[in-house]
């Protein structure tokens, strides 16, 4: 499981949850334009820069997909508890 992020988010309120992120590589522009949405469930979607991260989502995911960009970087798998390095 080369790429990827794992992330342990316990939860007394609604259950322990393992959570996956998955880099799934470059899609070439010739495949971006075979996408097809689903209107009722997806409007619009959007390629970003890691960078941008924090202004397009909420902290907590923010933090998973940059530690799973520093996982790539690597060549390794993050583990993360809540979001956060395991101390």
């Amino acid at each position: 499981m080369d790429d990827a992020l794992l992330d342990w988010a316990p939860s007394p309120v609604e259950g322990d949850k393992v959570l996956y992120l998955f880099d799934g590589g470059v899609l070439p522009e010739m495949l971006q334009a075979e996408i097809s949405l689903q209107q009722s469930e997806i409007k619009s979607y959007a390629f970003h820069p890691v960078d941008a991260v924090e202004d397009l989502t909420i902290p907590r995911l923010a933090r998973r997909v940059r530690a799973a960009a520093v996982a790539r970087g690597a060549g390794t798998v993050a583990y993360l508890e809540h979001g956060q390095p395991p101390e």
